[in-house]
């Protein structure tokens, strides 16, 4: 006893009032109000590359291209002329082309009634020497054509009326108040009348667009500016800009702007910028083409397609909801309901998919299941506590499916997954020989056979060789289904279950013992091996935290708690594990390691820190979470940042030097409620890449020696992409890594959305109205 009489000494804590099933709230609940979601989609597809977009009245967007010009509205494309087309703009319901036969008017097509009469006795002849495929072109009551330093100006009906202007213009735009801003090689003029005058000497400007406040965007070779009023603003990579090189740009809906590269599209708002890459947002990264319609969406022609990035307002309960009927129509897999991505048979199509097992049932089925538990927990819904009782009994299974069969394992063991075995025979591929082959390279890799032994019912083959991550998913699901939703003899169901697996690792000196009798890969908690093998160097602080936490749940829930308490004192007293518990990330540098181990870690400190009751270790435990979450915090991770929030709340370690308040500080509530703002609701597994940006700083080889640094990077502000730019399936990918995803062959669950939603929820960090 003296190391926990000592650590009551040199620490205190303030211990939380109440029973571990009460919510923590935050000193004042952010209400999240209703916002605007952007999701990207591909439109049908159209015959012949885009040159230019229009949004006109009404929602419609009509499409210059090689081959004709188009419109689309509900939902298709119309052609309306097969006459190959360069520029199209608006002038009120007519919609007017730029082609190689002149200038095309198609009248009242706004209103559906354009075609082929609309167009009949041909197109107005051009100026003489403009050539329709450089000339540019401003749609409104008046025509404005600009070709080199000549602009012509034409009512309906009217002609050409010539104006000479300060130089050969490279871009021109038209503001609601009638101004007209010409950019030339030397500079950038605006004129409200006939004369010219320079408001900035801008070289290299190739794009203009006056925004929806009158103001006036100039985009080029440097950079982005704005000219609002007397004042120009600059924006280049320093200040966020993710990408020179543009081809596009348009005005947004609320002075904000879109443009495009031949490297995806960026939208700026004056504050935040996004970048928008892959086939997640965009058919193709080439971009030719930006409009943006009354209701804010963004169309986009391609190199190869037209694409659409909508502005969906919506509220995080409803995102929720999408993701909850994902899973439910294409995410639960065998009649107990695993949770877990699928396979698509062609890239991005959803129609047809494929279920399989998981090395992480037990994990991702668990994370699933805690978030209906705090939704349940949250809302009282119903079927919130069904989903909840589901994941219980699919996780309870695959420690029942291990005790008889072919090869029973000892009592209280858990499979990793389970296989129908109506399918091909996972031994056939999983064999001796196999393992023999994987051992060269690991020598951790054990030798099973069978490495999928089957059911005593014979339907279902189950994997051996669980680890870690399957116990710490099972221990998470499993003491906030007894807190929150378990009653009565349920309570009792639930004990049983954790007291059975957890005598199962006191029973085997802490090891997790496979049916050959021997402990797992990963599933080594002992003293002898976290203490005393040098290979163990890097899970022994995690490794021990692991079980002081499953032994600690294991105490909460039990009739009988003395056991887990004297299995959890021998280890802190005599082997340190309180000590090793100090450090459980010891991999170097920010995002480094395994991620994997950081979701482990995080989800342990929940319930470590809620249970403790003694007053030195729980200070213990809290000083390691808040060390751990130093180097977090700059990952932007809702659900990592709600468990140190609501864990780390009026804790204190004090030493030496006095009292050291643990609680966090900074914007993690802030940027917790914009990452899960900013989920993407397309989940499926397309390539985001972000080494080519301009705004990205590397990882220097002193911060993460253990990989390419030129591979790694953050935002200049010292925080990971936002959740939008990367790929997430789990919170175990590397944030910091710049390209990451697939190739659209499958779609990731939204469990990764729903735990830490429902979690902020539940404890009182976000509210909706």
């Amino acid at each position: 006893m003296a190391r926990l009489q000592n650590l009551l000494l040199a620490a205190t804590v303030a211990l939380t009032v109440g029973p571990a099933a009460t919510a923590v709230p935050a000193e004042a609940a952010t209400v999240v109000d209703p916002f605007v979601l952007q999701v990207g989609a591909t439109l049908p597809a159209l015959q012949g590359k885009i040159t230019a977009l229009a949004a006109g009245p009404g929602g419609v967007v009509a499409a210059a291209h090689d081959k004709g010009v188009a419109l689309y509205a509900s939902g298709a494309w119309t052609s309306l002329s097969a006459t190959p087309a360069h520029k199209v703009v608006w002038r009120g319901d007519d919609l007017v082309a730029l082609t190689a036969d002149g200038l095309l008017t198609i009248r009242d097509a706004a209103k559906g009634q354009g075609g082929a009469d609309a167009t009949k006795g041909g197109a107005d002849r051009l100026p003489p020497g403009t050539d329709p495929a450089t000339a540019l072109l401003v749609g409104g009551d008046d025509l404005i054509l600009v070709q080199g330093d000549r602009l012509y100006r034409k009512g309906p009906g009217g002609s050409w009326r010539p104006d000479r202007l300060p130089g050969q213009a490279t871009a021109v735009a038209r503001a609601r108040s009638g101004a007209v801003a010409v950019a030339t090689a030397t500079a950038v003029f605006e004129t409200t009348g006939r004369t010219w005058t320079q408001i900035s000497p801008a070289v290299g400007t190739t794009h203009l667009a006056y925004d929806s406040k009158g103001r006036l965007w100039l985009a080029g070779a440097t950079g982005l500016g704005l000219r609002d009023g007397a004042t120009l603003k600059q924006y280049g990579p320093a200040e966020g800009l993710p990408m020179l090189g543009f081809t596009a740009i348009a005005p947004g809906a609320d002075g904000d702007v879109w443009l495009g590269t031949a490297k995806g599209a960026v939208h700026f708002d004056g504050t935040t910028w996004e970048y928008r890459q892959g086939r997640r947002w965009l058919p193709d990264d080439t971009v030719t083409a930006v409009t943006v319609d009354g209701n804010a969406n963004a169309y986009f022609g391609t190199a190869t397609a037209a694409g659409v990035i909508e502005a969906r307002r919506t509220t995080l309960a409803e995102k929720a909801a999408v993701y909850e009927q994902a899973i439910q129509a294409r995410h639960k897999r065998t009649p107990y309901g695993f949770v877990e991505g699928i396979g698509l048979a062609r890239p991005g199509d959803l129609t047809q998919y494929g279920q399989g097992a998981s090395d992480n049932d037990g994990l991702w089925t668990g994370m699933y299941g805690a978030a209906e538990v705090f939704k349940y927990a949250a809302t009282k819904d119903a079927t919130a506590k069904a989903n909840a009782r589901k994941a219980f009994e699919a996780l309870k299974f695959l420690g029942d499916v291990t005790q008889s069969g072919t090869n029973p394992a000892p009592k209280g063991f858990i499979a990793r997954t389970i296989l129908e075995t109506t399918a091909t025979d996972p031994n056939i591929k999983d064999n001796e020989q196999h393992d023999r082959d994987k051992q060269k390279g690991d020598a951790y890799w054990k030798i099973l056979v069978p490495r999928w032994p089957k059911s005593a019912d014979g339907k279902w083959f189950w994997k051996t060789d669980a680890s870690s991550d399957e116990l710490v998913g099972h221990y998470f699901l499993y003491a906030l289904y007894y807190d929150l939703v378990a009653t009565g003899t349920e309570k009792d169901e639930v004990a049983g279950v954790v007291t059975r697996l957890t005598d199962h690792l006191i029973d085997h000196d802490f090891s997790l013992t496979d049916h050959d009798g021997k402990p797992t890969r990963w599933g080594f908690f002992n003293p002898k091996e976290l203490n005393g093998n040098p290979w163990r160097r890097e899970e022994r602080g995690l490794n021990s935290q692991t079980i002081i936490t499953f032994l600690t749940i294991a105490e909460h829930v039990a009739k009988n708690p003395e056991k887990y308490a004297q299995a959890k004192a021998k280890l802190i007293e005599e082997d340190g594990y309180d000590l090793n518990t100090q450090q459980p990330k010891v991999t170097p540098g920010v995002g480094g390691g395994n991620q994997s181990d950081d979701e482990m870690a995080f989800m342990n400190y929940y319930h470590l820190l809620r249970y403790e009751q003694d007053a030195g270790l729980k200070a213990t435990w809290a000083r390691s979470l808040y060390d751990y979450w130093q180097q977090e915090q700059y990952e932007l991770n809702p659900f990592f940042n709600f468990i140190a929030g609501v864990t780390l709340k009026d804790q204190v370690w004090t030493d030496a030097y006095g009292p050291f308040p643990l609680e966090m500080n900074g914007p993690w509530l802030r940027q917790s409620i914009d990452t899960l703002k900013r989920f993407p609701l397309n989940m499926i597994d397309w390539k985001q890449s972000n080494s080519q940006r301009l705004d990205i700083v590397n990882l220097g080889q002193h911060i993460r020696p253990d990989a390419d640094p030129k591979k790694l990077g953050m935002l200049r502000g010292g925080t990971v992409l936002p959740v939008d730019e990367r790929v997430v399936s789990h919170w175990n990918h590397d944030p910091y890594k710049l390209d990451q995803g697939g190739d659209g062959y499958g779609e990731n669950d939204g469990t990764s959305y729903l735990l830490p939603y429902w979690m902020g929820r539940y404890h009182e960090f976000i509210a909706e109205k």
